[in-house]
C-alpha cells in the first residue's frame, strides 16, 4: 500500500471508528468511561470487518471501488507482441501471438506471459494510477520460466503497459525491453476472466 494509501486508509479508519462510538452512546444514551470502551471496541470490530470485506472482494464492487481506486485485471489477456530481435543475417521475426495471465488482488498483482516459445513470470510489479490526470500504468520485471528445456539463455526483461478501459474492453500497450538488449511493442486485450497455465490453453479460449 503506498503512502497516500495508507494515509487514506487511516484517516477512514479513524472517522468511522469514531462515528460508530458516538452512536453507540447516543443510543445507549449512557456516557460514562464502560460504555465508551464498549463502543470503542464494537467500532474497532466494525472497522476490521469492513476492510477485510474490502481488500477480499469489495475493491471490485462498483461505488466501494472508489474508495481506493484501483482496476481490475485479472484473467486472461490476448495480443500481438512485436519485436526488434534479428539474427545473425539480419532478418527480424514476424508478430507474435501472445497472452498476458493477470493474478491480482487489492495488495498483489501477479503477471505470466505465454507465447509458443516462452513462458514468463513477474517478479516485481507497480501500478502507476493518476486519478488528476487519467495516467494508468503497470509496470513490471519479469524473468523467463527456468523449467523449460531449451538452450536459450536465462532471458530477463521489463515492461510497461498503459491501460485503457472503455465500455466495452480493456485494452492494456506498452513497450518491453530485455536483457538481450532486445525490445519490441505489446497489445493486447481482455478475453477472460479465467486464469489458465499454458499457450494451448489460452488459445481454446
Amino acid at each position: 500500500m503506498k503512502k497516500e494509501e495508507l494515509s487514506k486508509f487511516v484517516y477512514i479508519s479513524i472517522t468511522i471508528s469514531a462515528c460508530l462510538t458516538l452512536l453507540y452512546i447516543f443510543f445507549t444514551k449512557s456516557n460514562n468511561l464502560n460504555t465508551f470502551f464498549r463502543g470503542t471496541s464494537l467500532s474497532i470490530t466494525c472497522v476490521t470487518l469492513f476492510w477485510t470485506f474490502y481488500f477480499t472482494l469489495g475493491w471490485k464492487i462498483k461505488g466501494l471501488k472508489n474508495i481506493f481506486y484501483k482496476p481490475d485485471l485479472n484473467g486472461t489477456w490476448k495480443g500481438t507482441l512485436i519485436s526488434d530481435w534479428k539474427d545473425e543475417n539480419g532478418n527480424g521475426v514476424k508478430p507474435k501471438e501472445i497472452f498476458i495471465i493477470i493474478r491480482q488482488n487489492f495488495l498483489r498483482i501477479h503477471f505470466t506471459t505465454l507465447t509458443d516459445t516462452f513462458v514468463g513470470y513477474s517478479y516485481s510489479e507497480t501500478f502507476n494510477i493518476k486519478k488528476d490526470t487519467g495516467l494508468k500504468n503497470v509496470v513490471y520485471l519479469y524473468r523467463k520460466d527456468t523449467s523449460q528445456n531449451n538452450d536459450e539463455d536465462l532471458r530477463e526483461g521489463a515492461t510497461e503497459l498503459r491501460l485503457i478501459i472503455s465500455a466495452s474492453q480493456k485494452h492494456l500497450s506498452g513497450k518491453y525491453w530485455t536483457n538481450t538488449k532486445t525490445q519490441g511493442r505489446i497489445e493486447v486485450s481482455h478475453i477472460s476472466d479465467k486464469h489458465v497455465d499454458s499457450f494451448n490453453i489460452a488459445k481454446s479460449l
